[in-house]
């Protein structure tokens, strides 16, 4: 697409959808650009205030290196809140895990990770989080679950959850979100 006339466009970052003109084409139709997306900062102060984490407490949450996961680290951080951050198996996982730790990620590991003795004793000293945030699904989802304490808050962002947990005897014995949320007292809430 042949652009005539290029000006430059200041997108708000809040969560305001816009459209705003950016050029024309060579056929002199109107070029737009537009933002649907969310302020992630604006989102996670909403989500630590809306879940009442005071300083002092703990939450986990997956997707770590995601926007929303990154502003959730730093604004726990600034309200004084312990985060315990998940990331994916995924290449380029170890530098992620040393940039969300200088961002202020209190503790940044693997999913893989979170099923070795390694990370219970990593925990050891830490209550168990009272709160938790999803934002993806599988194996990821069940890690955040199953380091809630009971009665705790299980919030999932931008994915449902799927019918069955994810978890290595999956294959033997199946267990329903439903029935796992029930049996640790948890509550379920989609944001």
């Amino acid at each position: 697409m042949a652009m005539s006339a290029m000006k430059s466009v200041v997108l708000s970052s809040r969560s305001i959808p816009l459209l705003l003109p950016l050029g024309r084409r060579s056929n002199n139709a109107p070029v737009f650009v537009s933002s649907i997306s969310t302020d992630s900062s604006s989102v996670a102060e909403k989500l630590l205030a809306a879940v009442h984490l005071r300083p002092g407490d703990v939450m986990v949450q997956n997707e770590a290196d995601s926007d929303l996961g990154r502003a959730v680290i730093r604004t726990a951080k600034e309200k004084g809140i312990t985060t315990i951050n998940i990331l994916a198996n995924k290449p380029g996982a170890v530098e992620q895990i040393e940039i969300l730790k200088r961002m202020g990620g209190d503790i940044v590991v693997t999913e893989s990770y979170t099923n070795t003795w390694y990370m219970k004793r990593l925990l050891s000293d830490l209550p168990k989080p009272s709160v938790g945030l999803n934002s993806s699904e599988g194996s990821q989802a069940t890690a955040v679950a199953k380091l809630l304490k009971e009665g705790g808050t299980f919030l999932t962002h931008g994915k449902s959850l799927p019918e069955e947990v994810a978890y290595p005897g999956a294959d033997r014995r199946c267990v329903r979100w439903a029935e796992f949320l029930k049996a640790k007292k948890l509550t379920a809430k989609t944001f």
